[in-house]
């Protein structure tokens, strides 16, 4: 007989382990990989985007900025809008602001036709501009993830087209020069590039004559030296002005903000920004000894400083020079607030085109006694030489073309009536 025993089987209620134990971390390895490679090519996607927004600003702000000096098509055209081109795209950075764009010339190009061709040359019937950065070196992007799968870098490249459009409105300041030229003359009368001063009189004034005026609606000096200081008086159209009287040495210094010379009121340097540069243009002169006085430009018109000046704003950004301005004894000029000049570091940062200004032309022989409700014939592009003293002495006004003519490129909004403007069309 088969011995019985007291021992029980125990159930615990457990299955057997199962042969697969583990399968779930297998399948959870395998989803991560996809998982990251996902995550990866967005970031890389999402830093390819950026990087390619930051070199489409740096096309735009280079084309827009090269296509406002196609309003002067002479010699020197090519060089001129090929330096404010790359000038002003080079501002920008690239690759979450990492590295500098480096527009090369080769990447600013120029057309008769939105659609080109393009070429490195300018002609007479030059309206466009293409900037295309790293076209001709493309620009090489780092990618972060993607290198796992063995894409190591993207490369991108940019392009904008502009070209010159009219604007919505224009701003003058608060001078008028005079034209004894018959209704119909060719520019008025005036020379590109000749140097106009003197005061108006009645009876007397010569071609380029000028004065201080106040526009429609605008009263004292202190308006006018806003105005001045400021943007200039916009929004204007063909109407009327009136001479200004009693004008006080507040104009002179407004004036002077232009070429970075502060002095109080006018001291504030982002209200009141200066032009990318301070230098001064003066001629020689003869003291009352006979003695010649070097000045800045030789004296035997026409001076077109303007030449030398597009360098200096887009390029040194050399400011103003104590000694060239001169009294008759040879001394320096004491300029009103005895303003310092401004660091050149300070016209390449804060400055901004405020030399090339807008002023009314009027009739001179409308220079009547009673000095009211003249008539404005046009408004002349005209560039400012050097900085004044006192608003009682002449002033130097370079006359550059009409308004009318679209000869004078401005900042502003593309519209119809006013002076041309850059307007990105591509």
């Amino acid at each position: 007989m088969q011995k019985m025993t007291n021992e029980r089987v125990h159930c615990t209620g457990q299955k057997p382990r199962s042969r697969q134990q583990g399968a779930v971390a297998v399948l959870v390895a395998l989803a991560v990989i996809p998982l990251v490679l996902m995550l990866g090519l967005v970031l890389d996607i999402g830093h390819l985007y950026v990087a390619k927004s930051e070199l489409q600003n740096a096309a735009d702000a280079c084309a827009l900025s090269g296509a406002r000096e196609l309003n002067d098509l002479s010699a020197g055209a090519l060089d001129r809008a090929t330096s404010a081109a790359r000038t002003v795209g080079n501002r920008n950075r690239v690759d979450l602001q990492k590295d500098a764009v480096d527009i090369q010339d080769a990447d600013v190009t120029f057309s008769e036709a939105r659609d080109g061709p393009f070429a490195r040359v300018i002609t007479p019937q030059t309206r466009y501009v293409r900037c295309a950065p790293h076209e001709s070196n493309l620009k090489s992007i780092v990618l972060w993830f993607m290198a796992i799968t063995g894409v190591t870098d993207w490369s991108l490249s940019a392009e904008a087209v502009a070209r010159p459009v009219g604007g919505q409105s224009m701003c003058a300041i608060p001078i008028a020069m005079c034209s004894t030229a018959a209704p119909g003359t060719p520019n008025l009368g005036f020379v590109t590039g000749t140097w106009y001063s003197g005061r108006l009189s009645a009876g007397s004034a010569t071609q380029g004559n000028y004065d201080w005026i106040r526009f429609e609606g605008e009263q004292g000096g202190r308006d006018l030296g806003e105005i001045l200081a400021g943007a200039g008086m916009c929004n204007l159209g063909p109407n009327r002005v009136d001479a200004e009287p009693g004008v006080t040495t507040g104009v002179a210094k407004a004036w002077n903000t232009r070429f970075g010379l502060y002095a109080s009121p006018y001291n504030d340097i982002d209200l009141y920004p200066p032009d990318r540069t301070g230098y001064a243009y003066t001629p020689d002169r003869t003291d009352n000894k006979g003695v010649t006085i070097p000045g800045s430009w030789p004296a035997p018109p026409p001076q077109n400083a303007y030449a030398d000046y597009l360098p200096r704003k887009n390029i040194t950004h050399d400011p103003y020079n104590p000694s060239a301005l001169v009294e008759k004894n040879g001394k320096p000029v004491n300029l009103p607030g005895n303003p310092a000049p401004l660091a050149q570091s300070l016209h390449a940062s804060k400055g901004q085109d405020r030399r090339m200004v807008f002023v009314p032309v009027i009739a001179c022989q409308q220079w009547a006694p009673n000095k009211k409700n003249m008539a404005v014939l046009d408004y002349a592009c005209a560039f400012m030489t050097s900085p004044i003293d006192d608003p009682g002495n002449d002033v130097q006004l370079e006359y550059r073309g009409l308004m009318s003519q679209g000869a004078c490129g401005t900042a502003g909004f593309p519209g119809d009536f006013g002076p041309p403007v850059p307007a990105l069309v591509k």
